[in-house]
Formats: structure tokens, C-alpha cells, sequence
């Protein structure tokens, strides 16, 4: 790493173990209540790392997963961390519908206003399920009353993804106005786009490419935007019998990632989206 630091945001989407996507082997909503909850553990766990490093998040909390852990997303926002949404109930936007995204992200909202008593800005779709296929969810995001979403992916992936989108945060008219748009941090390699920054791309990445990564981020001028889970810092959570392709990508490398979490902080600069925000 350079002797100048990498200015960016580190964001957790707060959902329990089960929260996979786009695999029959994934629980239905209506079984969620009766699975086992690993999500107070884990976010102990990550709270603490934070914490030694005086490391404030962005933190997308499931409305679902708020509901039952009011406490710890009340812990969460007096820690500091900046409480987000992820929607209620982890749906994908294309495949819900407009009218059923639209309850929904107003669903999870609320619930978590109504939690901590104060207003929510951000937003970030499930899965970064945003595509060419929704060109309204903008306008309902905007509309919902949040301020800016971090729910593109730059570059083609499995569930979202839109391959040339604007990789700057950037300002995007929606039908109520404004919306500034924050995306998942990607960089051109032999002419592809592509990501060591979040989930499984994280996980995979040794902490040499990390780097090199970041140092391209910089040199574009481009923020680094971290995500992770709190499943991926818990190697001993129950695994779901999902299809080959999908159980590489949610289970692959678990153990690397507080570690890595663990370097970034050392390493990295990271503030608030919401305070970023203010800048545009």
C-alpha cells in the first residue's frame, strides 16, 4: 500500500446466513422464523474488529433481520455506524416487480426509522439487482425517500449487474428528483471489468492483488467500496445444499475474510456514505 491511505467506504449488508440468492435450495420467507440466528454473533464479532480500529460502517440492515434484533441495530447506530437499508425481505428487484419492490423497500424503511428514531438516506438493493430489465427502480428508490443507493455493480455478474454503467458516484435525475448513485468498485483488467472488493470476489482475492486493485481505484480517482456479510466472518455456519456454481461463491475462502477485514482497516481511510452525500 502506498504511504496514502485508500479513502473509501466500508459497508456490511446485515442479513442472516440463509439470505442467498437465485438457488431453489434457498429458504422461503415464510421459514426464516424457525431457522437457526447466527446474526447477533457475527455482527458482535465484526462490531468488535470496527471498534479496535475506530472503524465507522455503512451498514445495510434487512428490515427482517431489524425486526427481530431491534437491540443490536440500536447498538449498531450508537456505535456510529450509519444505519442503511437493504429492503425487507431480500427480494430481487427484477424478479419481484415494480409495485412489490416498491412495498417492500418502503416496508424496510420504516421499520428501521422507527427503531432507531432516525431517518434513513441509503439504500442498497439485494444482490446489487439492479439491470437494464428496471429502469424504474431509481424513481421508486427515490421516491421511497432515500437520498443515494449503492445498488449497481459495474460489470457483468450473475444476478444484476450493468456492465457500463458510470463506475464515479454520480448524481441520476429520478422522477422526484435527484438521486446520487455510489457503485460497487470495479477496475479494468485486460479489458473486463471486474471486482476484489466484496463478498466472494473479496474472499478470493489475495490481499496482494486487494492491493493492487485499490491502487488502480486511486489512480482513476475512483472511492473504494468494500461490502461483506456477516455469514463471511463465521466459518462454522450451517451450509445450504445449493448448486455446485452457487456453493463455491457463497462458501469459498470463509476463513480469509476477518483477516483481510482486518488489513483493510489498517490500511484504508474509510467514512460515512451518508456524509459523503453532503459533498454533491
Amino acid at each position: 500500500m502506498s504511504s496514502d491511505h485508500a479513502i473509501g467506504f466500508l459497508t456490511i449488508d446485515v442479513e442472516e446466513w440463509f439470505h442467498i440468492l437465485d438457488d431453489p435450495a434457498v429458504p422461503d420467507f415464510r421459514q426464516w422464523a424457525g431457522l437457526e440466528s447466527r446474526l447477533q454473533r457475527n455482527m458482535e464479532l465484526l462490531l468488535s474488529l470496527l471498534d479496535e480500529y475506530k472503524v465507522n460502517t455503512t451498514m445495510f440492515w434487512l428490515g427482517w433481520a431489524a425486526e427481530k434484533h431491534p437491540a443490536l441495530l440500536r447498538r449498531c447506530a450508537e456505535a456510529g455506524h450509519e444505519i442503511a437499508s437493504h429492503g425487507y425481505a431480500h427480494v430481487l428487484a427484477y424478479e419481484a416487480g415494480r409495485e412489490k419492490f416498491r412495498e417492500d423497500i418502503r416496508h424496510g424503511k420504516k421499520i428501521l426509522e422507527d427503531i432507531t428514531g432516525a431517518e434513513v438516506f441509503g439504500f442498497r438493493a439485494a444482490g446489487f439487482g439492479t439491470t437494464a430489465d428496471t429502469p424504474w427502480l431509481f424513481d421508486e428508490i427515490r421516491a421511497a425517500g432515500f437520498v443515494y443507493d449503492s445498488s449497481v455493480f459495474p460489470a457483468k455478474r450473475g444476478h444484476g449487474g450493468i456492465a457500463d454503467f458510470n463506475r464515479e458516484p454520480h448524481q441520476m435525475d429520478a422522477h422526484d428528483g435527484s438521486l446520487l448513485e455510489i457503485p460497487q468498485s470495479v477496475v479494468e483488467v485486460c479489458g473486463r471489468r471486474v471486482s476484489f472488493f466484496g463478498g466472494g470476489y473479496l474472499r478470493l482475492a489475495p490481499i496482494a492483488l486487494i492491493k493492487w486493485g485499490i491502487g488502480k481505484l486511486q489512480e482513476s480517482g475512483l472511492p473504494l467500496v468494500v461490502y461483506v456479510h456477516p455469514r463471511e466472518v463465521d466459518p462454522e455456519h450451517p451450509r445450504l445444499p445449493l448448486r455446485l456454481h452457487r456453493r463455491f461463491k457463497s462458501y469459498v475462502n470463509l476463513r480469509s475474510t476477518v483477516p483481510k477485514l482486518h488489513w483493510l482497516c489498517e490500511n484504508s481511510k474509510f467514512e460515512l456514505m451518508r456524509d459523503y452525500v453532503k459533498q454533491f
